[in-house]
């Protein structure tokens, strides 16, 4: 389980070298430091990793008698309120913890990393479709050419069975669209793949609240989204077919 990183409106960004990074003589006692009090109030080991995630603020696993927890390192000097709810959160999935936790990275945002770390750039030319062709066809038809994003195929995610599946998303904060590689494949029919780069890019055109990652859809979007000519039968394909998509 994970508690996802609120984002921070575009004006209120700090730039990436205000930032103020713990050394690692710093970080590494006050890591075991937090790992010891985290394991006292949740009465089981717990082996603790810190990040520098951008998108994620506490994760956690069980492993045999214990819990390895990911969280990142604004929580290195964490006051005792702080502390419990990580423990509560982790332990409970406890509502309460989670928007204490929230508040407390809000005040630190300058320690958040809001930018990609440097690598390959976004791939859009996959095995089937390219789609850095669909989204200026779909922007040229759609949005007179008025929307600007990077666009790619998501990598790949882990063997784990899934129940649900996005198939793609918009990061306001980066400007870019993911879409997943299940769907480039042979079988998928062209308009399913233009169906979800559209409704991608109509959560461009319609960002959440102060810029948010969560989607939303308000009665404009939904408005424009009817104006898709095959929106319904892609939303039918996509239904009949989750299953395979699933195991893709």
């Amino acid at each position: 389980m994970q508690l996802a990183l609120f984002d921070v409106p575009e004006l209120s960004r700090p730039p990436r070298d205000a930032r103020v990074l713990p050394t690692r003589a710093e970080s590494l006692p006050q890591a075991a430091r937090l790992a010891r009090q985290l394991s006292e109030r949740l009465g089981v080991p717990v082996h603790l990793t810190l990040t520098d995630n951008r998108a994620t603020l506490v994760s956690f696993r069980r492993q045999g008698t214990g819990l390895r927890v990911r969280a990142h390192h604004l929580f290195l000097d964490a006051p005792e309120p702080v502390v419990q709810a990580i423990a509560n959160f982790v332990g409970h999935a406890d509502a309460d913890a989670r928007s204490l936790l929230e508040a407390h990275a809000r005040e630190r945002r300058e320690r958040v990393r809001r930018t990609r770390q440097p690598g390959a750039p976004l791939k859009t030319r996959g095995r089937c479709f390219d789609l850095r062709a669909i989204y200026q066809r779909l922007n040229t038809t759609y949005f007179d050419g008025r929307l600007q994003a990077d666009i790619g195929w998501a990598r790949r995610p882990g063997q784990k069975r899934r129940k649900t599946i996005l198939l793609a998303g918009y990061d306001s904060r980066l400007g870019e669209i993911r879409v997943h590689p299940a769907l480039d494949q042979p079988h998928v029919p062209a308009f399913v793949v233009e169906a979800v780069v559209f409704h991608a890019m109509l959560h461009q055109l319609f960002p959440g609240e102060d810029g948010s990652r969560h989607p939303s859809h308000p009665p404009e979007f939904l408005e424009r989204e009817r104006a898709f000519p095959l929106r319904d039968a892609a939303q039918r394909w996509q239904h009949e077919h989750l299953r395979s998509l699933l195991r893709s």
